[in-house]
């Protein structure tokens, strides 16, 4: 299995066992490792999106948690922003001319 550093983004053939021992193969998906979490293992607080987009539900269609047994990279891609927060915006103080529409 190939490694993939915190917050980087894959291209890549993953194979996945879920909690019922069942094997899948996720083949050429974009897969990004979340920061702050347990990798190999697929939690619904961190993966919720992947795993639901990639069909891993149970037979009452909530989502399964699972592990990651191999992963197949074909390209990275980069990383995440870390950053969490917003920035401010600032309010313009020119003044537009009222015909013209240029700033004065």
């Amino acid at each position: 299995m190939e490694e993939i550093k915190a917050g980087e983004i894959v291209y890549a053939t993953i194979s996945i066992k879920d909690t019922t021992n069942k094997i899948h193969e996720l083949r050429k998906v974009v897969f990004s490792r979340e920061w702050d979490c347990s990798f190999p293992y697929l939690d619904q607080l961190n993966y919720r999106r992947f795993l639901s987009q990639n069909g891993l539900l149970s037979s009452k269609g909530d989502i399964i948690e699972a592990e990651v047994i191999d992963i197949k990279i074909l390209a990275r891609t980069g990383f995440k922003n870390r950053a969490k927060g917003y920035t401010t915006a600032k309010k313009n103080e020119q003044i537009r001319d009222s015909v013209t529409g240029a700033y004065v």
